[in-house]
């Protein structure tokens, strides 16, 4: 063993030890984030919805509610990658989401200009005070609160142990020189994209240029290239969800690209006169010298310039949003697809298992989707079940098959949403949805198992049951009929609207039943046993459509549950 070993092996040592301060340091970032995000999402709930409801309106708006839902989910890869299950759902076209990704960019220096802050002495009170709301709080609010109020105390007890791992590197040359070296614009953006890319954060690439800066180790310009290889690696994420779907939603995460790479490749020309303009706009400390000042002005410096690097962009690049649009059509060519069968989902997708409030509202779009089907169903039934051919009955059997289908996977998709954090309300909802889906299976096994054995039954017997279209068994049917799309109307609805007036009590329908039944009689001749049989599928028919009514009144009953009546 040499003189000098001793020391290089306390060199190693200590390389060892920063390095799992750093990763600890970025663990504990990351699992802030994430708190930070449940518990944004849980507040913000229904409101997500609403506030993506706006970007139909202009692209300004597109841009306005892409960046507020981008600061409240703290992460522009989600706001995107959500955006890919809309195209793919056909609720949002490819041009409509352009301002919306724009201005996700924009949301997510929210995040940057917090973490810029320098607030290390308040962290443990965060710690201490959020931990607190969250677990003694009673009210779901309360809690909520306490997660985010956590999660910002992780997130910055996670800078301060990546500030701390870089702290002995002031003194290293080899580092300095790498960093000295990272200002060449090229190797800087190539190592923000693909570190972004692994972590699939883009806020967790910045919190280490920031805890860097704060150390003095990162010059400005460094830090600049490195931001922009952020925004180009968190496009990846997104083109990864795109996998697997449509032509439309891949486009989707060739847009976020596009628009990221084209401002890279603008301000990579441009980064000392960006580092200028972060510098003129971001408070000064001239009395410090040195690395203090460095640490200093730094943090606000990178944040400041992520926010001028996504906001110039979008007020260049959001007067070609269509232009965009077209370019990333011209990349993924739209393939031609086969129809669709009733049983496979169109609205539901994995995309928002990660936020359920949104994944409701696509249980809501997918329920009423289901309803419609039934009442066709329900409706076609009333003529097949007395006339029909056996070829209708196949084929409304076919379409019942399809509808159970499509039932287990709404009540799949339901299961796997509940098993996310959600809020009580969004709980209840789950429950009603489930118990809504399982009504309307039933309706349509009540066509497709009974009333389609009736329809064989008068087949095989050749007997007549036209006399069930005599007007009491008219009107009763087509009131059964309203009263189902009523339920389903109100399903269709974005507020789920009250819908108790339009359906018929417990008495009408009896009383309904009763006249048809009576109606049914008219001139039967009870000599004939084909008199007999034909009076006893008719009254049959009458049951079962008042099994169906009274399973609309109990829907149109958790329709209002679900509205807090």
């Amino acid at each position: 063993m040499t003189p000098d070993s001793p020391a290089i092996d306390q060199v190693s040592l200590n390389l060892v030890s920063m390095f799992g301060l750093l990763i600890g340091g970025l663990a504990l970032f990351l699992l802030g984030l994430q708190f930070m995000t449940g518990g944004f999402k849980a507040i913000a709930g229904s409101r997500l919805q609403a506030l993506l409801g706006v970007l139909t309106a202009n692209r300004f708006r597109g841009v306005l509610a892409g960046a507020l839902v981008t600061a409240l989910l703290n992460s522009s890869t989600i706001t995107t990658v959500l955006m890919v299950g809309f195209v793919s759902a056909g609720l949002m076209t490819l041009a409509q989401s352009v301002p919306m990704i724009m201005g996700a960019n924009i949301g997510s220096t929210i995040t940057a200009q917090i973490i810029a802050f320098d607030v290390s002495k308040l962290t443990p009170f965060m710690l201490a005070i959020g931990f607190a709301l969250y677990a003694f709080g009673k009210r779901e609010l309360v809690r909520r609160t306490g997660e985010v109020v956590m999660g910002l105390g992780l997130l910055f007890l996670g800078i301060e142990f990546m500030g701390d791992a870089t702290r002995p590197l002031r003194t290293y040359p080899p580092f300095i020189d790498a960093m000295q070296n990272m200002e060449h614009p090229l190797l800087g953006i190539l190592v923000g994209a693909i570190f972004t890319a692994i972590v699939q954060s883009s806020a967790a690439t910045l919190a280490i240029v920031i805890a860097l800066g704060a150390q003095g180790l990162m010059p400005l310009e460094a830090g600049i290239a490195l931001i922009l290889g952020a925004n180009v690696g968190t496009c990846g994420t997104a083109l990864l969800a795109s996998i697997g779907k449509s032509a439309e939603a891949i486009q989707v995460g060739v847009v976020h690209l596009i628009f990221n790479v084209l401002g890279v490749l603008f301000w990579a020309f441009f980064i000392p006169q960006m580092a200028e303009l972060a510098r003129f706009v971001s408070p000064a400390y001239p009395e410090l010298h040195g690395v203090a000042r460095l640490a200093a002005e730094t943090p606000r410096q990178v944040a400041n310039t992520h926010t001028i690097f996504s906001v110039a962009n979008t007020v260049v690049l959001i007067w070609f949003s269509g232009w965009i649009a077209k370019l990333a059509r011209m990349i993924v060519r739209t393939r031609s697809t086969a129809t669709q069968q009733l049983g496979d989902p169109a609205y539901l997708d994995e995309t928002f298992l990660a936020v359920p409030s949104l994944g409701l509202q696509r249980v809501r779009l997918e329920v009423s989707r289901l309803g419609n089907e039934v009442v066709e169903i329900v409706r076609d039934g009333a003529h097949v079940v007395v006339r029909g051919s056996i070829e209708e009955i196949n084929a409304l059997l076919e379409r019942d098959s399809e509808a159970d289908r499509l039932a287990a996977e709404i009540l799949h998709y339901i299961g796997r949403l509940s098993k996310a954090e959600h809020s009580e309300e969004e709980g209840r909802k789950m429950v009603g949805f489930t118990q809504i889906v399982t009504s309307l299976e039933n309706v349509s096994d009540i066509i497709g198992t009974n009333l389609m054995a009736v329809s064989q039954q008068r087949l095989t017997e050749q007997i007549e049951l036209t006399r069930l279209n005599d007007v009491a068994g008219s009107r009763f049917a087509r009131v059964v009929i309203q009263n189902l799309e009523a339920v389903i109307g109100a399903i269709g609805e974005t507020d789920m609207s009250d819908v108790s007036h339009d359906i018929g009590s417990k008495a009408e329908i009896k009383a309904l039943a009763a006249q048809a039944r009576q109606g049914i009689l008219g001139d039967l001749q009870w000599a004939q046993k084909s008199e007999v049989l034909d009076y006893q599928l008719a009254v049959d028919m009458v049951e079962l459509y008042r099994q169906i009514a009274r399973l609309a009144r109990g829907m149109a009953k958790v329709v209002g549950e679900m509205r807090g009546r």
